[in-house]
């Protein structure tokens, strides 16, 4: 059959003469030739030219030469393999496994924090708790005499300040708090020795002195260097303008450390509190309560922190220096004399925690009874056995509260511990932290510097509530409570030249005339942030640097050290308005970070426009001035760097929305490209933890994973001012491990989507997504995707039509799992090649430049879902349970590309989509068809095997669809931002599966099973192969006979039609039960014969159903045909309630073994052309030559008739 193509187009429609009539003719008109008188030769009558001999003889042959045996051996052989491949789901199938990834699942606990203010901050929130004295309006601030009778003839109000003790025993023993009152002058005499600046403490009431504590000025009396003055330069000059460059001390000292108190000490804290009032004419102005505070495990030898400024300016309109210092010095100075004008940064916090010459105690906890280094290194830091701590911060009150607690406007702190790192008992004897902005200047950088002699464990909690005042454009602000671990804060001090990289990469080089102060000479941390949209001087080109500042991004934060941090863990909370309902919770942890970490974007960070300084307060004097406005701007700008921080996670995450934008995260050993020969090197972070939500949400802590949830509980949440949108609408949750570079991108107008990672070949990475109600996963809809291993480098670019894939290396699997409580979808790909690409839109498909080993694929809702072993596809269905299950498995996948229909629901041809799969080598094929349900319809329902050996490697197939997938794009984020998109657009993918199940039911149930309404259908085969393949085939659809058809070298097929009625019993009143007994038994075979014709007729003419007859005869055989609906009144029987619906079931074998190499091309078209029903088979093979010498083509029953072909 070398290029043939066999064709066959049959007309649904016979004859409308009598064909028997022309049979009758013919035979007529053969005898007529023999008749007398005409001469003729009768050998007619005897000679058959050998047809009929030749015919008999064929079929005896095709009888007795076993043809049929061999093909029931072959294809039942063949087939038998397929029942043998068929198992129930096991434990190591995908969708087992896929099920499980998220079983560890558990909710974060995203609560706000409760509040857990030092104690100081308590005290002074309660009035009950606040010392004697402390003052309420400015009169007191300034004046008060309440502490006279002490003794000390410095203690009125400004002088003042209150101190608070509080000793611990270890072993629960004796513990003392006490409030003390201290002046700035200290305590005139101690005994018979002048004391000036010291205050003294009896801790225990021995009426020994235990403590001495004193705050001062440093620093300011060296003109020149503490403080000098600038003139108008005339001949007799003026003094204009004042600088001061002063270090605010806060000294506390154990004064002999040999008292026995000191041994049984488990911590001590000593907390300095002044308040501070404005307006004199007001008995309930609103006032500051400022707080120093320290802490010791450890008694303090000459312990003190410092609190550098940069320099303080004012304004001087006194005539002389002399006038100047009379009115400082008898307090009769104001604003018109002197007015305080700026306060500039660098500031600096300098911690001294120094030996008594000859000891360790101080640093060194060594105690091997009391302080384990390792089991006792995790305790909370105001529990911790081993440190020291130190707070700044302040309330400011709205009045005095009329005797109760006053009201809190807004109130702020930071306070931090150190600790010995773990397994060790040292802790720093020297801390320098330096607080840098240039707020005066452009207004474009923070940074934090940190200096340690030591390394330790940090902690550190900011806390921050505007909830009671307005800020910028909003009627209120915001609290946010932020608390951090920095285990293994590096010490030492990086190279001059690392010092100078940092600072230059920042834009602020050596020398830079908007540098606040000078480049740090020792340095161990630095934690810097620029803002490069606003740096308006010229900026030095590196481009050695990783990043160059003349080609600098929007926004830069570095984080650089001499060592790695063993680990990092940040955990705050933010509620808008104050309002415990409005809330957000960020935790970030991270091992191992490495020396450098560099995040550069096109973001921005939030401006606070928080102004808490009021340089010029008229109702304050000059020392107030300066002790007020120097704290609390070292404050802002703390305060200014944790509100950044804070807003860093939207900022960041809203690069991937609409807006579009660049975010890149790089780590590294060094700044400096190279130092003393020394390169800069590529690292890598260890692991991190991130998990950002408004409420609780799902979070797997011990596997690396990123997972996004969606509560539909919290679309609006109760806010300060009524419903509002959360705050975080999608929550995220991250773990990943080996991480050094991250870059992504997005070009909104391109639409175009890049992202890069780079790290080392990380092992499993778990993807999901969770849509659920509050705390209940139990009726979660989730999703989810194991990456078994993680290349060294991955690269993805996406647009909204494909998605290109790029790595250094094979990911061995990714296993695709989806659940909700209807539903269960799995895909697995094994094997995926190192370079692949998606495209979407009107060809749908997947392609790369290796074969990808094997897709998986699994659909279930049942209840014990079902696969097959090899490539296959298995379709059970269970209707009367609403259970269906589809499994599908193929190998060395090249290509696989759908392709829409010319004209979406269309019929014919035009109408069809194309399924093209290339792969690039064949395999054994099994199909198995089930469908076990209980159907009142017996037509309905196919079962069946279908084997390929092999399964050609090129397949196109064409089927009806009315799906243009032109309209399925990946997510573009233009309705949404970053991860809210995108889980908008994963929540509902779940429910795909059950859709395919649907659409695979939907298609098989019946197919080529009814013409009710006689609609358009077609479908093609097309496959491409370089072998040779056998096929076996045996399905059948309904279950109504039991004919069925015999094995042979080619198809054979079986069909039963019937037209099957229904009665309207709305519109027969008459037709009672008993009526419709008699009919349906005749009518269970379908057909009615004389006896059936006859109870028929009497039933229904004693419900006086009337002008059936014809309907009656047409049933004769069962099957009412196109040219007997002629003969039939439709309108009126359907009137009278009666319709029919043709029906076909069908069973069908096919045995084509040895199948030829090449192309073979099946189309199937079914038109309607006018009202005849026409069918077109086309087929196409080339180089065929049958394994068998009989080839035969049988079918039984088809619209009345049966065919032989052999």
């Amino acid at each position: 059959m070398d290029e043939c193509k066999p064709r066959l187009i049959r007309a649904g429609l016979p004859q409308t003469g009598d064909s028997r009539k022309s049979a009758v003719f013919l035979v007529l008109l053969m005898f007529i030739s023999i008749a007398q008188p005409v001469s003729a030769d009768t050998s007619i009558s005897r000679d058959d030219f050998d047809v009929l001999d030749a015919l008999m003889e064929t079929l005896s042959m095709r009888t007795e030469n076993g043809e049929a045996e061999i093909a029931v051996s072959s294809a039942e052989s063949a087939l038998s393999a397929v029942d043998a491949a068929a198992r129930p789901v096991g434990e190591n199938d995908p969708l087992t496994v896929a099920n499980k990834f998220l079983d560890n699942v558990s909710m974060r606990d995203s609560s706000p924090y409760e509040p857990d203010h030092p104690r100081p901050y308590e005290f002074l929130m309660d009035s009950s708790t606040q010392p004697e004295g402390f003052p309420d309006n400015l009169f007191e601030t300034l004046f008060s005499t309440a502490a006279l009778g002490d003794g000390n003839l410095l203690a009125i109000g400004i002088n003042t300040y209150a101190v608070y003790v509080n000793f611990t025993s270890r072993n629960n023993g004796p513990s003392y708090e006490a409030w003390e009152r201290g002046t700035f002058t200290g305590e005139l005499f101690v005994g018979t020795e002048l004391v000036l600046f010291a205050n003294y403490i009896d801790i225990d009431g021995d009426g020994s002195d235990d403590l001495s504590v004193a705050l001062t000025i440093e620093g300011i009396i060296d003109q020149g260097d503490g403080w000098g003055v600038e003139t108008n330069g005339g001949l007799i000059p003026v003094i204009e303008k004042l600088w001061i460059n002063p270090t605010f001390q806060w000294e506390v000292k154990a004064l002999d450390l040999t008292d026995p108190i000191w041994d049984s000490l488990e911590n001590l804290q000593v907390s300095l509190m002044k308040g501070l009032a404005f307006d004199i004419t007001l008995d309930d102005s609103e006032s500051y309560g400022i707080v120093i505070d320290t802490r010791f495990t450890q008694a303090p030898y000459e312990f003190t922190l410092g609190i550098g400024i940069e320099r303080i300016e004012f304004d001087v309109t006194a005539q002389n220096l002399l006038g100047l210092l009379l009115s400082t010095f008898v307090n009769t100075l104001n604003s018109s004399d002197l007015a305080l004008t700026s306060i500039s940064a660098p500031y600096s916090v300098q911690i001294s925690n120094k030996n008594e010459p000859g000891t360790t105690d101080q640093t060194d906890c060594e105690d091997p009874g009391y302080y384990d280094p390792v089991a006792d290194n995790l305790a909370d830091s105001d529990d911790h056995k081993c440190g020291f701590g130190i707070g700044v911060g302040f309330i400011r009150f709205a009045g005095d509260g009329g005797g109760s607690s006053a009201p809190v406007l807004e109130m702020s702190y930071l306070d931090a511990g150190f600790h010995p790192e773990i397994g060790e008992t040292t802790i720093p004897s020297e801390v320098d932290i330096t607080i840098r902005n240039d707020n005066l200047g452009e207004n474009t950088f923070d940074t934090v510097e940190i200096f340690s002699d030591t390394g330790a464990d940090v902690y550190l909690h900011y806390f921050e509530d505007r909830s009671n005042v307005s800020e910028g454009e909003s009627s209120y602000g915001n609290t946010t409570d932020a608390r951090v671990w920095i285990h293994g804060l590096p010490a030492g001090s990086m190279p001059t030249e690392e010092i100078g990289s940092i600072f230059t990469m920042l834009g602020e080089a050596p020398g830079s005339s908007n540098l606040p102060g000078e480049i740090p000479s020792r340095l161990s941390w630095i934690i810097g942030i620029k803002n490069f949209t606003g740096d308006n001087t010229g900026n030095i080109d590196d481009p050695t640097l990783p990043v160059n500042p003349v080609d600098a991004p929007n926004t830069l934060i570095v984080i650089a050290g001499t060592e790695k941090i063993d680990r990092l863990e940040y955990k705050s909370t933010f509620k808008r308005g104050g309002y415990t309902n409005d809330a957000s919770s960020l935790q970030i942890e991270i091992e191992q970070v490495p020396e450098v970490i560099v995040i550069e974007g096109s973001f921005l960070v939030s401006p606070t426009g928080i102004d808490r300084v009021n340089f010029d307060n008229p109702n304050l004097n000059s020392i107030a001035q300066i002790l007020d406005n120097a704290l609390l701007s070292i404050i802002e700008v703390v305060l200014d760097i944790g509100e950044i921080v804070n807003t860093l996670p939207d900022s960041i995450i809203s690069t991937a929305g609409s807006s579009g934008g660049v975010l890149e995260l790089h780590c590294f050993s060094q700044v400096k490209s190279n130092i003393g020969g020394t390169p800069r090197q590529s690292q890598e972070i260890e692991r991190i933890t991130f998990a950002f939500s408004s409420n609780d949400h799902p979070w797997i802590p011990d596997t690396d994973h990123i997972l996004i949830s969606q509560d539909n509980s919290i679309d609006l949440i109760d806010g300060k001012e009524g419903a509002v949108e959360p705050l975080v609408p999608v929550a995220l949750s991250i773990r990943v491990a080996g991480i050094s570079d991250v870059t992504h991108s997005y070009d909104p107008d391109a639409n175009i989507r890049q992202i890069v990672v780079k790290g080392d070949n990380g092992g499993p990475l778990l993807m999901g997504h969770i849509k659920h109600d509050g705390a209940d996963l139990s009726s979660a809809i989730t999703q989810s995707a194991l990456f078994s291993n993680r290349p060294s480098y991955l690269k993805i670019i996406q647009t909204s039509e494909d998605l290109t894939y790029e790595a250094s290396s094979t990911i061995q699997s990714i296993t695709y799992g989806g659940k909700s409580p209807s539903q269960q979808n799995t895909i697995k790909l094994n094997g995926l090649p190192t370079n692949f690409g998606l495209v979407l839109g009107d060809t749908l498909g997947y392609s790369a430049n290796q074969a990808l080993d094997s897709i998986q694929i699994q659909l279930s809702n049942a209840t014990n879902p079902v696969t097959m072993d090899g490539d296959h596809f298995r379709f059970w269905v269970d209707q009367d349970n609403s259970e269906a299950c589809m499994s599908l498995q193929i190998s060395d996948v090249l290509s696989l590309k759908r392709f829409s229909p010319q004209i979406p629901n269309a019929t014919g041809p035009e109408g069809n989509s194309q399924i093209e799969m290339i792969r690039t080598q064949s395999s054994p094929f099994r199909i198995l068809l089930e469908d076990i349900s209980n159907y009142d319809d017996d037509f309905i329902g196919m079962n069946g095997r279908v084997a390929l050996d092999p399964l050609p490697s090129n397949i196109t197939l064409a089927f009806p669809s009315g799906v243009d997938s032109s309209g399925l794009e990946l997510p573009s984020f233009d309705e949404g931002e970053g991860v809210e998109a995108l889980s908008f657009f994963l929540g509902d993918l779940v429910d795909f599966g059950s859709t395919v199940n649907d659409v695979i039911y939907d298609f098989t149930k019946d197919l080529v099973g009814s013409e009710g309404d006689e609609e358009d259908f077609a479908i093609g085969l097309n496959l491409l192969t370089g072998e040779s393949f056998n096929l076996s085939v045996d399905v059948k659809k309904g279950n109504n006979f039991d004919d069925n058809p015999d094995w042979a070298h080619g198809i054979s097929m079986n069909v039963f039609e019937a037209s099957k009625l229904e009665f309207n019993l709305s519109r027969m009143p008459t037709y009672t039960q008993s009526t419709k007994a008699i009919v349906d038994a005749a009518l269970t075979d379908y057909k009615v014969d004389t006896n059936e014709r006859e109870a028929i007729d009497n039933a229904l003419q004693e419900a006086n159903i009337t002008q059936f007859g014809d309907l009656l005869d047409a049933l004769e055989d069962g099957v009412i045909y196109d040219f007997e609906m002629k003969t039939l009144n439709v309108t009126q029987l359907e009137n009278l309630g009666i319709t029919w619906k043709f029906k076909r079931s069908w069973h069908n074998r096919i045995w084509l073994p040895q199948l030829p190499a090449g192309q073979i091309t099946i189309d199937y078209d079914f038109r309607m052309v006018g009202e005849i029903p026409t069918y077109e088979v086309d087929m196409y093979m080339s180089q065929w030559k049958p394994l068998r010498e009989q080839l035969t083509i049988e079918v039984n029953g088809i619209e009345g008739r049966d065919m032989d072909l052999v």
